[in-house]
């Protein structure tokens, strides 16, 4: 990986790259790969099999539902979001939501099976990750509820 994606990296997530410091965010960087999708691209379905993590670099997705016939829109993902998290952390590796491009998009790709070595293998790199994971978690169960409160 280069140097422009690690800078880009930084930028969009800030905490995990100064958690990881050079060294770690080279080997994550190294077992990425980018994925470029275009608009109206649905990346997961809801309940369909999940086998990666997203580190979102550029664009806008839509987090939705389906109840009965009609789409809920659970959330906007942006530049610096996660995606497949919960699916890869929970071990069902199945969809929570579908997720579908709303811009061109521009991701970090990582398999789950490289993502469980990272953090089995080395313990700097499982503290940063998981630990802004369950920051990312926290702060979507807090929009959840919030979302919730007004739809009742």
């Amino acid at each position: 990986m280069t140097n422009d994606l690690a800078a880009e990296f930084e930028q969009r997530f800030p905490a995990v790259a100064a958690e990881l410091g050079p060294d770690n965010l080279a080997r994550l960087l190294s077992a990425c790969s980018i994925v470029n999708l275009p608009p109206r691209r649905k990346l997961f379905r809801d309940g369909m099999p999940v086998d990666s993590l997203y580190l979102v670099l550029e664009g806008e997705m839509a987090a939705s539902l389906e109840d009965s016939g009609r789409t809920l829109e659970l959330g906007r993902i942006k530049p610096g979001d996660w995606l497949g998290e919960v699916s890869v952390l929970s071990g069902e590796m199945q969809a929570s939501s579908t997720v579908t491009t709303i811009t061109p998009c521009r991701a970090l790709k990582i398999h789950a099976q490289d993502f469980e070595r990272l953090v089995i293998h080395d313990e700097d790199i499982a503290y940063a990750l998981l630990g802004q994971l369950v920051e990312l978690l926290a702060e979507r169960l807090r929009e959840s509820i919030a979302t919730a409160e007004k739809l009742h």
